[in-house]
């Protein structure tokens, strides 16, 4: 089923990119940049193979997030997808598990950028406002749970 909501992460991307301009007068965003320090690991498994084994680890769709972006790389490149986890469930978690996912070089591989942050669900402010987000905590989240999986 994950394979079927594609198009709405493709919407999402276009959205984002019309949005940020007007947004950006006014001091808002719809694009933001990943940071360096964001990265987590890289699979070993294209983008579409990966998509199944977040759903089975509990993530899902972060379809209101921003577009994320990383400049650093030649030719710049935006995330082929943005998920989820909440570890109490979306309503209950505080906090978020966040993956920035991007397709590897030769599309082969997906590397994952990952932060804890606020849950746009509960604290909608402290979350688009980028408040408490921990890029090593997300990153050792990240791992632990990839590991204790077997995912590589």
């Amino acid at each position: 089923m994950t394979h079927e909501l594609r198009f709405l992460e493709r919407l999402r991307q276009s959205v984002a990119s019309l949005l940020h301009a007007p947004l950006s007068l006014v001091g808002l965003y719809a694009e933001r940049e990943t940071p360096r320090e964001q990265y987590a690991f890289t699979l070993h498994e294209p983008y579409p193979a990966v998509e199944a084994q977040l759903h089975r680890l509990g993530f899902v769709r972060n379809l209101v997030s921003s577009l994320k972006y990383r400049d650093y790389e030649t030719p710049p490149e935006t995330t082929v997808a943005s998920w989820s986890r909440y570890p109490e469930g979306a309503l209950a978690s505080d906090y978020q598990l966040h993956l920035s996912l991007y397709a590897g070089a030769d599309r082969s591989t997906t590397d994952v950028y990952t932060h804890w942050e606020p849950s746009w669900i509960r604290h909608p402010i402290r979350h688009y406002r980028a408040m408490d987000v921990d890029a090593q905590q997300g990153i050792e989240r990240a791992r632990s749970l990839f590991g204790e999986a077997g995912v590589e």
